[in-house]
């Protein structure tokens, strides 16, 4: 029986890809079963054998790691793990690689010793949050209200629709959001739904 952990990688740079395949297959533990440069292709032989993690690019020929990952959530679920790796390091592309439910978002430029970490630690369901994106708020933070605005604000809805749904003014809620901001370090909407979800305010399944 192979308790490997077992792998795909996704990535248009062929240099790229050798690289981590044979930096990766050096680790006891891991076995990378193929690797791609066409997400189609990738996509349908995920269909036919799935691996435990899926180690994939941002910018890929024909549709990009976001849309192959959200592709991978709505077939498979939490039964696949990805870690996504990008050149670009932009809050709101942490938020939306956040939102889809990946495990990972990491930077190119991190080393094998993290990616490799982060894909042990995806099998065992750990979401990992880079260093400079971690609050030092707690969830206790937040008041009730509070959470429940901030929940309203990860659903993308504006402060009319927050109002509405929670029977408050709109100034209420702009009180609230500014209070949100302050108690969690951070100056935009995008922000504190991704400090949300690093202090565990917010869930990336919580989607009633």
């Amino acid at each position: 029986m192979n308790d490997n952990i077992t792998l795909y990688i996704l990535d248009d740079h062929p240099l790229v890809l050798d690289g981590l395949k044979s930096r990766l297959d050096e680790e006891p533990g891991l076995e990378v079963l193929r690797t791609f440069t066409d997400p189609v292709e990738f996509l349908a032989e995920t269909a036919l054998l799935r691996p435990d993690v899926v180690l994939m690019d941002i910018s890929l020929p024909q549709m990009d790691g976001f849309q192959v990952a959200r592709l991978l959530k709505e077939n498979y679920g939490n039964e696949l793990k990805i870690i996504l790796l990008s050149g670009y390091t932009y809050e709101e592309f942490y938020y939306k690689a956040y939102r889809i439910g990946v495990h990972a978002y990491l930077s190119k430029q991190s080393s094998y010793s993290i990616i490799i970490n982060a894909i042990k630690q995806s099998v065992l369901g750990n979401i990992l949050v880079p260093e400079h994106l971690r609050a030092s708020a707690s969830p206790d933070a937040l008041t009730t209200t509070e959470r429940q605005v901030l929940r309203w604000l990860a659903k993308e809805k504006s402060n009319k629709e927050i109002a509405t749904e929670l029977a408050l003014s709109q100034r209420t809620v702009e009180y609230h959001l500014a209070a949100i901001n302050q108690k969690l370090g951070v100056k935009t909407r995008i922000g504190a739904v991704v400090k949300g979800f690093e202090c565990g305010l917010l869930t990336f399944w919580d989607e009633d």
